[in-house]
């Protein structure tokens, strides 16, 4: 399965799915896949993973183990970032009101098709 189509199928398993990419650590879109216009989800996922580099090293130093999902709610939608590989993550966009548990779900599957994929 290439990675468009399991991008693909986890915006659409999810009602209120938007959008999502899979996203190099150094900021470069593996992969996308956008179901709603507007939705300029490679930006997100540039952005967000500083975030994930500031929790990653926030985890490390507390000794709490290795980052693997964060989760974000903003006024307008909420971001789901699944880590993939320690280089790869999935940043997943998500309408107010979606099933949260089901994207949880998801995602966790899409990140471990990709890092099939990715080794």
């Amino acid at each position: 399965m290439s990675f468009h189509d399991f991008l693909k199928e986890l915006v659409e398993g999810v009602d209120g799915g938007l959008a999502a990419t899979l996203m190099g650590m150094d900021g470069i879109a593996v992969e996308q896949y956008i179901k709603s216009d507007g939705c300029d989800v490679e930006t997100v996922g540039v952005e967000y993973g500083k975030v994930i580099e500031e929790i990653k090293n926030a985890s490390s130093l507390l000794n709490l183990g290795t980052v693997e999902e964060v989760m974000v709610a903003t006024a307008t939608s909420d971001l789901l970032l699944r880590m993939s590989t320690p280089d790869y993550y999935i940043a997943f966009v998500l309408g107010h009101n979606s099933n949260i548990g089901k994207a949880r779900y998801l995602a966790r599957k899409a990140a471990e098709q990709a890092a099939a994929e990715l080794i």
